[in-house]
């Protein structure tokens, strides 16, 4: 239906990275953890070619993509607009 946001499964958790394995996730959490923001992992859907997901509070989820996105870049990369 039009208007009608599809119910997300982690109430007011919201995904800002998505990985392969389990270290993978606790790295991540630990890097975000060490910024003061905390998380947590969760299975991804099956559709996805990823394993786990990275969930933070949704106030804390820009922040924690910006964080990770930049963690994430090869070095010499920036993302656009900075």
């Amino acid at each position: 239906m039009f208007g009608r946001r599809r119910r997300y499964p982690y109430g007011l958790l919201v995904p800002v990275a998505r990985v392969a394995s389990a270290a993978a996730a606790e790295e991540v959490r630990a890097f975000l953890g060490g910024r003061g923001i905390r998380s947590t992992a969760a299975p991804c859907g099956r559709r996805s070619r990823w394993r786990l997901q990275v969930l933070v509070f949704a106030r804390d989820a820009g922040r924690a993509r910006l964080l990770v996105n930049e963690w994430t870049l090869p070095a010499g990369e920036r993302p656009r607009g900075r």
